[in-house]
């Protein structure tokens, strides 16, 4: 496929790059929680507006179950994690871990099939049951960077602003 833009090479690589970043231990600002869920959405919704009219009603219901599905993933994948939080500097100390560079080329690959199924017109792209299982499937890529977050802020909340304790 020729015809790719170069700007989705550029965006490859800066996804593999947030990726591989998150399998490294590292303290972050909690506001940056927001990010990747705000990123996921983005790129999701652009994705699926871009190869699909209109969303039916049993896409948005699929997407819908995709999304709790994902966020049930997410949520129980880092509540395990020993984490240390810095209620005073706004910060969490984070294990590394290879979940978002998974989600991420998951993503990523995902979508290019989509799209290269679009163009080569293959048959199976056309099957009614493409675009709900696609909006559910990007919904639960979503979902899993929502829920392992929101987890993380809860227990990121659940500290008070006295302690900088360890959480288990």
């Amino acid at each position: 496929m020729t015809h790719i833009p170069a700007y989705v090479y550029g965006l490859f690589l800066l996804l593999i790059w947030m990726g591989v970043s998150r399998c490294l231990p590292r303290t972050i600002r909690v506001e940056r929680l927001a990010i990747m869920p705000v990123i996921m959405a983005i790129l999701s919704v652009r994705g699926f507006e871009g190869l699909f009219s209109q969303p039916a009603l049993l896409d948005l219901l699929l997407a819908a179950l995709g999304l709790c599905i994902g966020m049930a993933i997410g949520w129980r994948h880092v509540s395990t994690w020993k984490i240390a939080v810095d209620r005073a500097k706004g910060s969490l100390s984070l294990p590394g871990d290879i979940m978002m560079l998974v989600i991420i080329l998951a993503t990523f690959a995902f979508e290019f099939l989509l799209h290269a199924a679009a163009e080569m017109h293959a048959a199976w792209f056309a099957a009614p049951a493409v675009p709900p299982l696609a909006a559910a499937i990007w919904a639960g890529f979503i979902g899993m960077t929502l829920g392992r977050n929101l987890h993380l802020l809860s227990r990121y909340m659940s500290v008070s602003e006295r302690s900088a304790d360890q959480l288990g």
